[in-house]
């Protein structure tokens, strides 16, 4: 055994191994300080800071007993080394935890912020313990001749440089980057050297290269355009080359055969007993601020998670001494099966999405008229900025019924471990700095002056991860009681942004509007302009989510400046598959004609019977240049005959298959296309609220001109609600 080990590991190159782990552990420990921002802990609230404290406290407690006890039993090494792995597996990595919840998709939800910043309070308590327990041990045992303090004071010395020397650089090559430009070469190779430099001088003085490197990427500002540039570039540098090598040299030290089973169960009894310490510090505060069960359970399984950064600290104290060769391999090998448990336990347990069922109806179509329509869009690139406004402008607001506008301006997130909402006073002095965040603060600032009073509007920044970015929009549509959700959409949408659409289309807690933007100028015009009529067109097939594209219309008719059409195609073939949405379709087409009297100069209804999908897409095609938007529900029956086909040709489902087709190149009309969906009802949903149930009945059916088919009428289980 031992020359298979020597002909895969000779001595020259396990020097190389070695350094390259050190260089592994350097830049890995500046990468995570560039991405801590030590802001969570304002955000922390009582509930973090009860749980950081106690998922550190309560099981260092219980496992200094524990190992204290089982210390007095055993008469081998393990005497000492059971009090010294106490402190050691009891606190909480707030790298790993930021790492897991990355991949978990939980970043931005409600318990990724609450696990965050309960984990660096925990973090850092045990940091600190560590330190002190070290500092006294070795002091302990070599007198004031122990190294430990020329380290303290070679790590305050660091400190000092860093902040008050190294810090200031970095923030003058900050203001040296323009806005959305790479970075410059120079610049990385001077980070290099400088991480280089301050991991040497912390070898020289004492303290271990980690050290250093963490504080000089504490000193770095998280996000765009340093903090973020330089992890983009030294992040496939140290995956790819440095951290294999690590891993490598982690896989050498372990030794299964060396691990007998009484110390194994020792050790073991020791990691169960501190992941039950940090369980019970988690659950019980969480139960106690009214969170459910399962999520409870789900905070206290990740804030018990260990990962890769606890390996590296686990070897470090085998390169040490500290602890021995069995001990180092138990940890290793239980930190990776506890991980394996753990993780998909919380992906079962906890689903983020739960939040935004919503039990009140946030819809246009039942919007209470003399109350304020609120609005959320969203901006993806600056682009979008002119179309949502369009789009805006024509939304009607009025005495009324004013317009509440909430913008988000989304932002990929790039080195940072959290996620950022920033909360922008629009009332602020306005500025000409020309960032893109400003730029869109300073267009609604005038959109909204423009308005007197008619339209408020709240500008937001998010910067999150495409994966969970859709928890951003969702929280707050959800927090500002948003009845329509508008989010651009580009055929040509990188695929991560396709996703957090389609996400937002399953998740929203209120009606989304998806906005395809064609590439054509924008028609936003000034108060002094409200001759030139902006002509809307409504394709309509009947359902909820054309209702909803309908209402949206008949609020904007209201303006003398509108034009409305409305296109409504009805099968040539008696066929209906839901009479209660059949007579709603009715209903709101009835309100049309009867608003259409009053207002026959503005409003013009067609109606057109079509045999199949052929005959669809041909009034579609034939629509004119005239439209300035063109509003249609997304989702419908696939099976009716005004679809036969077209949904087979379909690219983007998350427009359906009418909103695809007005979208495509194949049109004449060059105008922006709004595809509609509305919120599901509460009864679709399948709750109780204000004590209605939801009960299952059936209908007849009956077609588009009030005649009962039942031959060619398909019967559906409908939702219906009875008050008890």
């Amino acid at each position: 055994m031992s020359k298979i080990y020597d002909s895969l590991y000779p001595p020259k190159s396990m020097i190389l191994i070695d350094v390259l782990e050190m260089l592994a552990f350097m830049f890995l420990a500046f990468i995570v300080g560039v991405r801590t921002d030590f802001g969570i802990l304002k955000k922390a609230g009582r509930l973090g800071i009860i749980i950081g404290i106690g998922v550190f406290l309560v099981p260092l407690v219980m496992t200094l007993i524990v190992a204290t006890f089982l210390a007095s039993k055993v008469e081998t090494n393990l005497k000492d080394i059971l009090p010294v792995m106490a402190p050691l597996v009891s606190g909480s990595s707030f790298h790993v935890i930021s790492l897991l919840l990355e991949d978990l998709k939980l970043l931005n939800s409600e318990l990724g912020r609450l696990a965050l910043s309960s984990s660096m309070i925990s973090g850092i308590l045990s940091f600190f313990t560590s330190i002190i327990f070290m500092s006294t041990r070795s002091i302990t045992a070599s007198g004031f001749r122990s190294p430990v303090l020329p380290a303290e004071l070679g790590r305050i010395f660091m400190v000092i440089i860093i902040i008050f020397g190294i810090r200031r650089l970095v923030l003058w090559m900050m203001r040296k980057i323009p806005e959305g430009e790479p970075l410059k070469e120079s610049y990385l190779i001077g980070t290099t050297v400088m991480i280089l430099i301050v991991a040497f001088v912390s070898e020289c003085t004492g303290s271990q290269a980690m050290f250093g490197t963490a504080v000089l990427g504490l000193a770095v500002p998280a996000g765009p355009p340093l903090g973020s540039g330089i992890q983009h570039k030294l992040d496939y540098f140290v995956a790819a080359m440095l951290l294999p090598a690590y891993i490598v040299n982690v896989g050498i030290h372990i030794d299964v055969f060396v691990v007998k089973p009484s110390t194994f169960g020792y050790v073991e009894l020791i990691i169960l007993v501190a992941t039950l310490g940090k369980i019970v510090a988690s659950v019980i505060p969480a139960l106690y601020y009214k969170y459910p069960f399962k999520d409870a359970l789900s905070l206290g399984l990740i804030l018990s998670s260990q990962g890769l950064f606890d390996v590296l600290f686990f070897s470090r104290l085998l390169k040490f001494k500290i602890i021995d060769p069995e001990c180092h391999t138990i940890m290793t090998l239980m930190a990776a099966v506890h991980s394996a448990i753990f993780t998909p336990l919380v992906s079962y347990l906890y689903d983020p999405s739960k939040r935004y069922i919503n039990y009140r109806r946030r819809t246009i179509q039942h919007s209470r008229p003399n109350s304020e329509f609120r609005i959320l869009a969203c901006i993806h690139e600056e682009d979008d900025l002119h179309h949502i406004m369009d789009v805006l402008e024509v939304s009607n607001p009025t005495r009324e019924s004013p317009l509440g506008i909430f913008v988000l301006d989304l932002v990929e997130l790039v080195a940072r471990a959290d996620t950022l909402i920033i909360n922008h006073n629009l009332h602020e002095k306005h500025s000409s700095r020309s960032t893109r965040t400003q730029r869109i603060i300073n267009a609604f600032r005038r959109y909204e002056h423009r308005f007197d009073g008619l339209a408020k509007v709240n500008c937001f920044t998010a910067m999150t991860p495409y994966v969970s970015m859709h928890d951003d929009i969702c929280s707050l549509a959800l927090e500002k009681s948003t009845s329509l959700l508008i989010v651009p959409y580009h055929k040509f949408d990188k695929l991560a942004i396709r996703a957090v659409n389609k996400n937002v289309l399953n998740k929203a807690p209120c009606s989304v509007g998806l906005l395809v933007d064609k590439g054509i100028a924008s028609i936003w015009r000034s108060r002094a302009e409200k001759h030139v009529m902006f002509h809307v067109c409504v394709v309509f097939l009947g359902g909820p989510d054309y209702r909803e594209a309908l209402a949206y219309a008949m609020r904007m008719v209201e303006n003398p400046s509108i034009k409305l059409t409305v296109v409504r195609l009805v099968a040539s073939v008696n066929y209906v598959t839901d009479l209660t949405e059949a007579r709603l379709d009715v209903k709101a087409i009835s309100k049309l004609r009867m608003f259409g009297r009053e207002n026959h100069e503005r409003i013009r209804y067609m109606e057109h019977s079509v045999q199949d999908g052929v005959e669809t897409s041909q009034v579609l095609l034939s629509l004119n240049d005239d439209y300035h938007l063109i509003m249609v529900g997304r989702r419908h029956d696939n099976e009716s005959p005004l679809l036969t086909g077209l949904t087979d040709w379909t690219d983007s489902e998350e427009l359906g298959a009418i909103g695809d087709m007005l979208a495509s190149s194949d049109m004449k009309s060059n105008a922006a296309v709004l595809v509609l969906q509305q919120q599901a009802s509460v009864e679709a949903n399948n709750f109780c609220n204000n004590g209605n149930y939801i009960t299952s009945i059936k209908y007849d059916h009956m077609t588009s001109h009030g005649h009962i088919d039942r031959k060619s009428s398909r019967v559906h289980d409908q939702l219906a609600i009875s008050s008890v």
